[in-house]
């Protein structure tokens, strides 16, 4: 076994490359790449270990949990790069013409994927949707369940798993429904009663819902008005996820239907 370890690591035999001025055996390369596998797995088991026994005991929510536990799983893979490719022998001096040839790589065909890994730190640390969040990002909608170092995915009311860049959140327009757990919810019809009647069978809809809240109460508002009517503006909130918000929705808008079907009115067309 020992002959065959040293033949193994014998640079004059299996000499593969040589790079930085380290020569690179079989068993080294080997070496090199069980270490580096070993380093992923154990980056992970560590973020899943602080999420579940550490970070799960203090008074932290998911989201900051997640943020920690990804950021140390990333500074773990960070250094233990390092540390193996000293112990094999590469310095860091060694990749100064391969950091200037990634940097060209990065201004050409690897910009939005640098410039997603950097926006999804300063997601992690600026925090402007947390897990959990209800959002409106690169025009698609949704709740934030996973929040990655490239991109964010929302889970939609349909059930669906949505990928969105991380970019998306830093330079994009982001439209977060999320008040302090609970989600807040705009409806608006153009309707053609008595304002003051409009806006009392609104409440009266809002309020009749199980699924809306009491606190804060629902509020209805006349945003706009002309010849053709007045459009309103229903504003509620709403708990649970995506799902259960599209089922409310829905049952408040059957509601008002059937509130003005029995005044004998229609709704005019959506504004």
């Amino acid at each position: 076994m020992l002959d065959v370890i040293h033949y193994l690591d014998d640079p004059l035999k299996l000499h593969l490359f040589a790079f930085g001025g380290t020569e690179f055996t079989t068993g080294s390369l080997i070496g090199m790449l069980v270490s580096l596998l070993a380093l992923m797995l154990l980056s992970r088991w560590l973020r899943r270990w602080m999420l579940r026994r550490i970070l799960a005991r203090g008074h932290l929510d998911l989201s900051t949990r997640e943020t920690v536990s990804s950021l140390t799983q990333y500074l773990v893979l960070a250094i233990g790069f390092v540390v193996i490719l000293d112990g094999v022998g590469v310095k860091l001096s060694s990749f100064t013409v391969l950091a200037g040839a990634v940097g060209v790589g990065v201004g050409f065909g690897l910009q939005n994927i640098f410039s997603n890994f950097i926006s999804g730190i300063i997601v992690m640390l600026e925090r402007p949707v947390k897990i959990g969040d209800h959002v409106v990002a690169g025009g698609m909608e949704g709740d934030v369940v996973q929040i990655g170092m490239r991109a964010t995915t929302l889970l939609t009311a349909q059930g669906s798993l949505v990928i969105v860049p991380n970019q998306n959140f830093i330079t994009g327009a982001v439209v977060n429904w999320d008040r302090g757990g609970t989600s807040a919810v705009a409806l608006q019809w153009r309707m053609m009663g008595k304002p003051d009647e409009d806006l009392a069978l609104l409440l009266r809809v809002a309020q009749a819902n199980a699924e809306v809240l009491k606190s804060p109460a629902p509020e209805a508002f006349i945003v706009a008005a002309d010849h053709a009517g007045h459009v309103m503006e229903l504003h509620v909130q709403v708990g649970g996820d995506a799902a259960q918000r599209l089922r409310c929705i829905s049952a408040i808008h059957l509601a008002v239907l059937q509130e003005l079907a029995g005044l004998g009115q229609n709704l005019a067309l959506s504004p």
